[in-house]
């Protein structure tokens, strides 16, 4: 509008062609968040290439490992190389194979500025079976914060590929209102799948899930 009227000003007063401007399209921010703890051995490979592949063909790619601590893995997964990059990234993580904190991980995410800004407008995927030992209102408290800095908050665990699975710990039943999505995570196709889904819209998880539970 202002461009427009300075050209009608300067053409003293005859009304040029309208300085139009073009809605951009902007690829929105994609954060992983993966977990490296010893209940997730047999999948942590494979989410780990996921990401790379992620970080290789988006432009604001995001990644994140977690077990007792947190790690950014982003600039190593940046390397075109998938072994160097991989390599590179299993050096920064200093928690393979251990124990779960994934509420005090998560909230030392959001406890830093430049961190917490990658979730601020982000899909964010967290990829882990949240097997919260202990009390879990530390991961409620984290999950409901990521939520509302998000443009959407997936679960992808690998406990949904058996049909018999429910979200019924304590931990998920807690969550499970703030999450858009739970989805199966033990099949990296159709994790591939899932991700590239993420702009279209879907019913909630807990609408979902009520169904069955």
């Amino acid at each position: 509008m202002r461009r427009s009227l300075r050209e009608i000003v300067s053409a003293d007063g005859d009304i040029p062609s309208p300085l139009l401007r073009r809605r951009q399209t902007v690829p929105r921010k994609l954060l992983m968040l993966i977990d490296v703890s010893g209940s997730m051995k047999l999948y942590t490979s494979d989410y780990l290439k996921l990401a790379h592949a992620a970080v290789q063909g988006a432009d604001r790619a995001e990644v994140f490992t977690f077990g007792t601590r947190l790690t950014r893995i982003t600039s190593a997964l940046r390397i075109r190389d998938r072994n160097q990059a991989l390599a590179r990234a299993a050096a920064q993580v200093d928690d393979w194979d251990g124990g779960t904190r994934m509420g005090p991980t998560l909230l030392a995410l959001l406890s830093v500025p430049r961190f917490s800004a990658f979730a601020r407008g982000a899909a964010i995927v967290i990829l882990s079976d949240a097997l919260e030992r202990g009390d879990h209102a530390e991961l409620e408290m984290a999950m409901r914060r990521l939520s509302a800095r998000a443009f959407r908050l997936s679960l992808a665990t690998p406990l949904a590929g058996d049909p018999r699975f429910r979200p019924a710990t304590a931990a998920l039943r807690a969550i499970l209102p703030v999450l858009d999505d739970l989805v199966d995570g033990s099949s990296i196709t159709g994790l591939t799948e899932f991700i590239l889904s993420l702009a279209r819209p879907a019913p909630a998880a807990a609408a979902i899930w009520k169904r069955v539970l």
